[in-house]
């Protein structure tokens, strides 16, 4: 069986080298944006402190697109190094809004990108996916999604209980899945310490937890339906102590 702590340490290297610009490498983008995002960088881009999360995206999605103003040539090359604009914009425009520069925990750093990552993939499988032939699929690899954040999330561990989990009372179709994906990744891009992370990752296990059991009890539901008729004739024996 392999090193829990050798495998997580060699993952979160993976990560961190990763070219995915989020906050661990937000040193990249104040050496000529400023600390708190209040310069033009290198005299022509516009003061990124004064744009909206909105715009920022816009911008980081028209670089990445291959359009853009002067400072196009060099963000194009920064912006298509595989970033997810979503939660980058949420990044840039919460260092814009925080007094000072102070990098996260390289722990937290590890539990965004993995979250982000995760959750960007999935949306996209979910889009793609056909409603009626790949439910499985995506139920599986939500499930599978919600374990590795388990594994490695000792706050995660805390909050949750699989034991207490039920199948979900509102009808969970392809749309519904995706919206409550989205809903999640929007909430990790817009987190920025331990606590709130979390608190999207319990969602995530809460929607994987109801997939698992309605798929219970649809097999529950079908191993009843199919079940033998007890034989009731000639020499028969009752049974019926034997099934309660």
């Amino acid at each position: 069986m392999p090193n829990l702590k050798k495998v997580k340490m060699t993952t979160l290297a993976m990560l961190v080298m990763t070219p995915m610009i989020s906050m661990a490498d937000m040193d990249r983008c104040v050496s000529c944006h400023g600390v708190d995002f209040e310069k033009k960088a290198l005299g022509v881009s516009k003061i990124v402190k004064n744009m909206s999360e909105q715009e920022i995206k816009a911008a980081l999605d028209g670089y990445k697109n291959g359009l853009g103003g002067p400072m196009k040539d060099l963000m194009i090359k920064e912006v298509n190094l595989g970033v997810d604009t979503d939660a980058m914009s949420a990044d840039i425009y919460s260092e814009s809004r925080t007094p000072g520069f102070d990098e996260p925990s390289d722990e937290f750093i590890f539990q965004k990108r993995l979250s982000i990552r995760t959750l960007h993939k999935l949306k996209n499988n979910i889009k793609k996916a056909d409603a009626k032939k790949d439910m499985k699929k995506i139920v599986s690899q939500i499930k599978s999604a919600a374990f590795t954040m388990y594994v490695y999330d000792d706050l995660l561990k805390e909050k949750i209980n699989f034991k207490t989990m039920k199948p979900s009372d509102k009808k969970l179709d392809m749309n519904a899945i995706l919206k409550e994906v989205s809903s999640v990744k929007s909430c990790v891009d817009h987190s920025f310490i331990d606590t709130e992370i979390v608190k999207c990752r319990v969602d995530f296990l809460d929607l994987a937890g109801s997939l698992a059991r309605n798929e219970e009890k649809k097999i529950k539901a079908k191993q009843k339906a199919n079940k033998p008729p007890i034989y009731t004739g000639t020499d028969s024996v009752d049974m019926t102590p034997y099934l309660k």
